[in-house]
C-alpha cells in the first residue's frame, strides 16, 4: 500500500514537472505570436554590399513573415557582369542560418526550416539595368504569389531596381488582364531609392492603383551616410565596438557572415523593417510611421506614398527608433547561441485591457481628460517594465501641444486641448523591459476628438 502511494506521488510529481517544463517552453513559443496572419513578403535584391548586410538581419527576422520569395534582381549599380555578386550568396547565407536554426526555433517555432527558405530563392531579371524584356523564374514566382488564392497584402520589396517586379506585373497585364484590379489591391511595393527606370516607365503609369511606398531618401538614415544624418547620441548603437560585442563576435555563424566588420550601410533594411510588427500598427496606414519610416501620399491619382518628415526632419521617422531596433537585432543575435531561458524577449503591451490590439481608437471630447492604462502588460522573461507615454504629433492632425500626466507610469492621463475638436491625436505607449539588451514593444492610441 505504502509503495503504491509512493509510486503515485512520484508519478504526480513527474507530471507536474513535465507540465511545468512544457508550460515554460510554451511561454517562449508564444513570445512572437500574433492574433492576425503574418505579412506575406517577397524580397528582391541586387547583391550590393549593403544588401548582403541587410540579408543577415533579414534572416534573423524570417519568423515575423510568410517569406514567399527571395529573388536576385538588378539595379543601375549592379547587374550580371557589372559589380555582380553572383547567384549563390543568398544560399550561402541560408546555409549559415541552418546552423543556428535549431536554437532559433526554440525561441519561436515559426522560424521556417532552411530547406523551405532555399526553395524560395529564385533568379530574376539580372541581365542589365532595368531589364524586364523576358520572363524569369523570379518574375514568375511573383506572378504565382500575386495570383494565388491566399489573402493579401503581398509586400514586394525592391532592395535594388523594380525591374523583376515590373516584369511580373507586365506578365499579369498581358496574360491575365481580367485580374488586374485584384492584383492592384493585393500588391504593396516598397522601393528603396528607385534604382532603375521601370517604376517611372512602366509601373506608375500602368498600375496606378498598386500601393507604392517610396523611400527615395529616408533610407539614408541607415545607409552609407548614416553618421551625418542621425544624432551623435545614437552613434554608439552602430559603432565598431557595439557591432563586435552584440552581433559579429560570439553569436554564431550567421552573424559572423556579416560581410563587413562594422556598420557600413543597411540602406535596404527599412523595406522589411516596415513589416516587423512591434505594436505601432504602421501597416494600417503609411502615414502612421514605424521602424520602416513614415510616408504621405503624393499628389495625383496614383497610390504612391513618399517619405514624410517628423518634426521637420526627413530622417527622424527612421532614426527615432534606432536604439530600439538595434537592441532588438542584438537580442536576435543572442537567440542564435542562447536557449530561451538565457536570452531576452519582447514585452507584451496592453492598453485599457485590450490585448493583441496594435491600434486602439477612441472618440473623446475636446477639453476632456482621457485615462489610459497599461495594466496587464507583461514580460515573458519576468523582467521589470518601464512605461513611456508620448504624443507622436506628425501622424495626427492636431498641431498644438498636448499635456500628459504621469507619462512614465502604467496609468497616464491625456489632457485634450479645447481647440482640438475635429482633429486626431496619436498617443504611443513604449513599454521597455530591464533585460539584456533592453527590448521595447509599443501600442498606439488614436484619439478622435469630436466636434
Amino acid at each position: 500500500m505504502k509503495r503504491s502511494m509512493y509510486m503515485c506521488r512520484t508519478l504526480c510529481l513527474y507530471l507536474l514537472l513535465l507540465l511545468g517544463f512544457i508550460g515554460a517552453k510554451n511561454i517562449f513559443a508564444g513570445v512572437a505570436s500574433r492574433s492576425s496572419p503574418r505579412p506575406r513578403i517577397i524580397a528582391t535584391t541586387d547583391g550590393e554590399i549593403d544588401d548582403r548586410c541587410s540579408m543577415i538581419r533579414f534572416l534573423l527576422y524570417v519568423n515575423e513573415w510568410e517569406v514567399e520569395g527571395i529573388i536576385y534582381s538588378s539595379s543601375k549599380f549592379h547587374w550580371k557582369g557589372h559589380r555582380w555578386a553572383g547567384e549563390t550568396w543568398i544560399q550561402r547565407d541560408i546555409d549559415c542560418y541552418a546552423k543556428v536554426y535549431p536554437l532559433l526555433k526554440q525561441h519561436d517555432p515559426r522560424y521556417p526550416p532552411p530547406g523551405e527558405l532555399r526553395k524560395k530563392v529564385f533568379v530574376g531579371n539580372i541581365a542589365k539595368v532595368g531589364d524586364m524584356s523576358e520572363e524569369t523564374p523570379g518574375s514568375q514566382r511573383i506572378v504565382e504569389v500575386l495570383l494565388d488564392n491566399k489573402p493579401g497584402p503581398v509586400y514586394l520589396q525592391a532592395w535594388g531596381g523594380t525591374n523583376t517586379i515590373a516584369r511580373a506585373l507586365k506578365t499579369i497585364e498581358t496574360r491575365y488582364p481580367n485580374r488586374k484590379e485584384e492584383v492592384s489591391r493585393k500588391a504593396v511595393i516598397y522601393i528603396i531609392l528607385d534604382q532603375d527606370d521601370t517604376f517611372k516607365r512602366y509601373i506608375r503609369p500602368n498600375w496606378p492603383k498598386v500601393r507604392v511606398l517610396g523611400s527615395w531618401r529616408q533610407f539614408a538614415a541607415v545607409a552609407y551616410s548614416w553618421k551625418k544624418l542621425i544624432p551623435g547620441r545614437l552613434h554608439r548603437f552602430f559603432n565598431k565596438q557595439w557591432m563586435a560585442s552584440n552581433i559579429l563576435e560570439g553569436h554564431g555563424p550567421l552573424c559572423a557572415a556579416y560581410p563587413v566588420k562594422y556598420f557600413l550601410s543597411e540602406g535596404d533594411s527599412p523595406s522589411f523593417m516596415h513589416q516587423i510588427r512591434r505594436g505601432l500598427g504602421s501597416l494600417r496606414h503609411p502615414a502612421y510611421g514605424g521602424w520602416g519610416g513614415r510616408f504621405e501620399r503624393d499628389k495625383g491619382p496614383a497610390e504612391v506614398f513618399s517619405n514624410a518628415p517628423d518634426d521637420g526632419n526627413l530622417y527622424k521617422p527612421l532614426w527615432r527608433w534606432a536604439e530600439d531596433f538595434q537592441n532588438d537585432w542584438a537580442a536576435r543575435a543572442d537567440w542564435c547561441v542562447q536557449p530561451p531561458s538565457k536570452a531576452n524577449h519582447n514585452p507584451r503591451a496592453v492598453v485599457n485591457g485590450k490585448k493583441g490590439m496594435e491600434v486602439l481608437r477612441m472618440k473623446v471630447k475636446a477639453g476632456s481628460a482621457v485615462r489610459l492604462s497599461a495594466r496587464g502588460s507583461s514580460d515573458p522573461d519576468g523582467d521589470k517594465l518601464s512605461y513611456k507615454w508620448w504624443i507622436y504629433k506628425d501622424p495626427g492632425t492636431y498641431r498644438g501641444s498636448v499635456a500628459i500626466e504621469n507619462a512614465k507610469s502604467a496609468e497616464a492621463t491625456i489632457r485634450i486641448p479645447p481647440d482640438a475638436a475635429g482633429s486626431t491625436i496619436h498617443v504611443i505607449l513604449t513599454l521597455t523591459d530591464t533585460g539584456t539588451p533592453p527590448l521595447s514593444s509599443y501600442r498606439r492610441v488614436v484619439l478622435q476628438v469630436l466636434r
